[in-house]
């Protein structure tokens, strides 16, 4: 993504159902890091994945990049929303 690291499957796998802030303007929107899944197949040296957020009813975010905070550790992520729930809005980043 923008920030130049290569991401991992590692680097989200244990973090599923920790709560991360999307940054949005001068706003933090509350998520929560839903599933993190293994993508075979993907041409990708470090391997594809998935990631599924769950996030508030509103604001509703629009495909994008955003800065993901989990706790003290940033990551820049490319979301696209794909639905909704009782629970909230869900969103997908897909590296493949």
């Amino acid at each position: 993504m923008t920030d130049g690291r290569v991401y991992t499957f590692a680097d989200f796998s244990g973090r599923v159902g920790e709560p991360a802030e999307f940054q949005v303007a001068d706003h933090r929107i509350p998520m929560t890091l839903d599933a993190a899944q293994e993508v075979p197949g993907s041409p990708r040296p470090s391997g594809g994945f998935r990631l599924e957020f769950v996030g508030p009813l509103q604001p509703a975010l629009g495909q994008g990049i955003f800065p993901v905070l989990f706790g003290e550790e940033r990551f820049e992520l490319f979301i696209v929303p794909i639905g909704q729930d009782a629970r909230g809005v869900r969103y997908e980043a897909l590296f493949f």
